[in-house]
């Protein structure tokens, strides 16, 4: 009845779904040996996939990256399969598989109650006429999915809505919990999967013209691993580390990295894309193998401007050593570009933040786990630490990243804040006594007195002492933009944010809270240039459309424009946060739908895992006393969100005395 397709990585969890589905009745053909670790691509899996009816694709940042699964989906599409695609986490569908893809509903199983998750993925199969009469249609359609059920935790979970690649003419929004918290703290970066149409914004627009003067701007590709096992692959994130690091050392290069170019993985690296979006001049491309001990890498120096790769070079070396290529791929930078390599630059570069390379490991295995955002990960990267810190306890990075760890597990809500931040500001400050010197450091304690002490302005300092330490420290103008947005100062923050831009252009976070200062100093066109580069880059963002929807209000003129985008939000399966858009707009127009929004916006809210002064009170006069009620309250408890006072119901009472007093007492720091 069924083949699913899935990577190695991801076994253990496929193996659940096919031994429930197999309890239910239903014949499933999964590779249970090692075919996807192997070279070669077996007959048996060919002759599988022809004998099916159903061909599940389970979706996650391993198998996205897989080539042997990216030919099963093209053979099963090749062969008319029913393809049902499953999502087993968070994550973007790459150029190669976008054809297949196109226009298919799929199930975000990662977003469903876990009690039920394996049962809605049976009903749909059986929906399908899998296991029974078989279906007429080739792939499951969004009408089908719409009335098919099983959403038991409401509309935002369970499909998604059909998904295309990153880059192509249509955009995705994603639909899932974590998409929720990411617009709680919107900072952080997520990514998924939806559907915007290009009438909601005007056609893709590079936000920033920056200027190519003597800085040469080098984007620093992912850097793929080839390894057996997933242990090894910790290599590539430590690389990059090292690289970006020492790279950003000389004068007059800057090195674009992170959230911008994770868009361009293998096989969707553009180059002409890459220098257009990014503004930059050249790529390091690196690709590593590990084999035992030993690891082979490849790099690549590639100029933008005619596609060539001015040099490459292939080092191999053990793995306690490999990271001393850094040195030398920075010295032919330099020389490439035409800047000075100093004496005591090469020194600092040389120099390791520890000498243990298991602690170095633990490290690296850590911040890739923290990154995801997710409670299992960060959680597990805390465990990494702990160890990392018994074998080198003056590892300084460490106890920033144990800092971060804890600061994100309250703010997403995973641990009480008041257990959290503590924690935090004990590790941070732990890493400032073993090295005063580290950026990094100070970013991480900027944040902790920011969004848990509402210490704005001991906040900013240390924002600023990171960038003395680092000027291109992307994430502390970041910060320190949002900081100043919330201190009402919009001039600086935007100057900070735009920074930021310069530094990381494509990040879709950033992106957005530039474009709140930019709206307030009234350059709109900037504002709505930013929130369609942020759709572009990481279209799950939805809560972009709620800020464009500002951004048009505060013109007084775009009315046109406001329709078109409210249309486009009530087509959208989730609302979340959009729901306030919506109320807005309704209030005064149509009050079916408003009543209707407001139920479902009040269902949203209760469903979230924190606790929030109720903003709908604002929907109606004579419940404003009480909205500032509460708010009088949660003031001395810092629990407000740092964005409390520029929703779009505040703008009712931004002249009410009582409500500015509040917003001056919040900006200047309780």
């Amino acid at each position: 009845d069924v083949f699913i397709s899935y990577s190695r990585e991801n076994q253990q969890e496929v193996i659940k779904l096919v031994e429930y589905l197999r309890g239910q009745g239903l014949a499933v053909w999964m590779d249970e040996t090692d075919i996807h670790g192997a070279t070669l691509w077996t007959k048996e899996i060919v002759e599988a996939i022809r004998a099916c009816s159903l061909f599940i694709l389970a979706i996650s940042r391993h198998s996205t990256g897989s080539k042997n699964v990216v030919k099963e989906l093209a053979l099963a599409s090749e062969r008319e399969k029913i393809i049902l695609p499953i999502y087993l986490e968070q994550c973007d569908i790459p150029e190669t598989m976008e054809y297949q893809l196109a226009g298919i509903q799929n199930i975000a199983l990662y977003t469903l109650d876990k009690a039920k998750a394996y049962e809605f993925v049976h009903q749909t199969i059986r929906r399908l006429g899998v296991g029974q009469t078989k279906a007429s249609n080739l792939a499951v359609t969004p009408a089908e999915t719409a009335s098919s059920g099983g959403h038991s935790t409401g509309a935002s979970h369970g499909h998604m809505p059909p998904p295309k690649a990153k880059g192509g003419s249509s955009k995705w929004i994603g639909i899932t919990g974590a998409v929720i918290m990411l617009a709680i703290v919107s900072f952080f970066l997520t990514q998924g999967d939806s559907k915007t149409p290009t009438s909601v914004l005007p056609p893709t627009k590079s936000l920033l013209s920056i200027p190519m003067d003597e800085t040469a701007r080098i984007a620093l590709l992912p850097i793929e691993v080839n390894a057996r096992n997933e242990d090894d692959k910790w290599v590539g994130g430590g690389m990059g580390t090292q690289l970006r690091a020492a790279i950003n050392k000389l004068d007059g290069v800057a090195i674009i990295s992170g959230v911008s170019v994770n868009a361009y993985r293998g096989s969707n690296r553009d180059i002409d894309k890459i220098r257009n979006n990014l503004s930059v001049n050249y790529i390091i491309d690196c690709e590593m193998a590990v084999t035992g001990k030993n690891v082979t890498a490849i790099v690549e120096f590639i100029n933008t401007a005619n596609s060539e790769t001015v040099w490459s070079e292939t080092y191999e070396d053990q793995v306690d050593a490999i990271f001393s290529i850094k040195s030398d791929i920075t010295a032919q930078i330099a020389k490439t570009v035409g800047v000075k390599f100093e004496p005591e630059i090469a020194k600092q570069i040389g120099q390791k933040s520890t000498q243990n390379s298991e602690a170095f490991k633990l490290y690296t295995q850590g911040r890739n786990l923290w990154q995801t955002r997710t409670e299992a990960d960060m959680r597990r990267s805390l465990i990494l630490y702990e160890q990392a810190i018994q074998l080198d306890p003056n590892f300084s990075e460490l106890y920033s990243a144990m800092a971060d760890s804890y600061s994100l597990l309250g703010h997403y809500n995973h641990m009480d804040i008041d257990e959290t931040y503590p924690k935090a500001r004990e590790f941070v400050l732990e890493a400032i006594s073993r090295n005063s010197t580290k950026s990094d450091a100070y970013v991480s304690l900027g944040w902790i007195q920011f969004a848990y002490d509402y210490r704005f302005v001991d906040s900013a300092k240390n924002f600023n002492k990171a960038i003395e330490l680092d000027p291109k420290n992307p994430q502390a103008y970041h910060w320190l933009g949002i900081n100043q947005t919330t201190q009402g100062k919009m001039e600086e923050a935007y100057l900070a944010l735009k920074k930021a831009l310069e530094l990381d252009p494509d990040n879709h976070v950033i992106l957005f809270n530039f474009s709140y200062p930019a709206t307030m100093l009234g350059r709109y066109e900037e504002a709505t240039d930013a929130c369609q580069q942020a759709l572009n880059a990481n279209s799950n963002f939805n809560m972009t459309l709620g800020r464009l929807y500002l951004n048009y209000l505060k013109q007084g003129d775009k009315e046109n424009e406001i329709k078109k985008l409210i249309t486009e939000i009530e087509s959208m399966r989730n609302k979340s946060f959009l729901y306030e858009s919506l109320l807005h707009h309704y209030k005064s127009k149509d009050e079916m739908k408003f009543n209707k929004y407001l139920e479902e916006a009040k269902a949203f809210r209760d469903s979230l895992p924190a606790n929030y002064v109720d903003q709908y009170l604002l929907l109606a006069e004579n419940n404003t006393e009480e909205y500032l009620n509460l708010i009088e309250e949660a003031l001395p408890k810092r629990r407000l969100h740092y964005e409390w006072d520029r929703n779009v119901f505040t703008e009712t009472v931004k002249n009410n005395e009582r409500f500015k007093e509040q917003v001056k007492k919040f900006r200047s720091g309780l």
